[in-house]
């Protein structure tokens, strides 16, 4: 796997992952709600672009703090969901 997959893969799951967590809660009054779902369609849709165009896309060409970041963070926000489900 490229650095530039993991990136936008790790993306991808934190946008699907924020979706999910948000979709349960989401009322129109809550701008909170209505800001996360935003965000995580957002998220879904450029990643998605980005791993179905990846000639059109930018990203990180190689291993650095950036793609450790962005993999450990979808990493770590899934276990905090899943310990928070429990």
């Amino acid at each position: 796997m490229t650095p530039r997959t993991a990136f936008w893969t790790a993306l991808l799951a934190y946008g699907v992952l924020t979706l999910a967590s948000a979709a349960g809660a989401l009322r129109i009054a809550s701008p909170g709600s209505v800001a996360s779902v935003a965000a995580g369609v957002l998220l879904v849709a450029s990643a998605g672009y980005a791993l179905w165009r990846p000639d059109r896309a930018g990203g990180p060409d190689e291993w650095n703090l950036v793609v450790a970041a962005a993999v450990g963070g979808a990493v770590l926000y899934a276990l905090g969901l899943l310990v928070g489900a429990l």
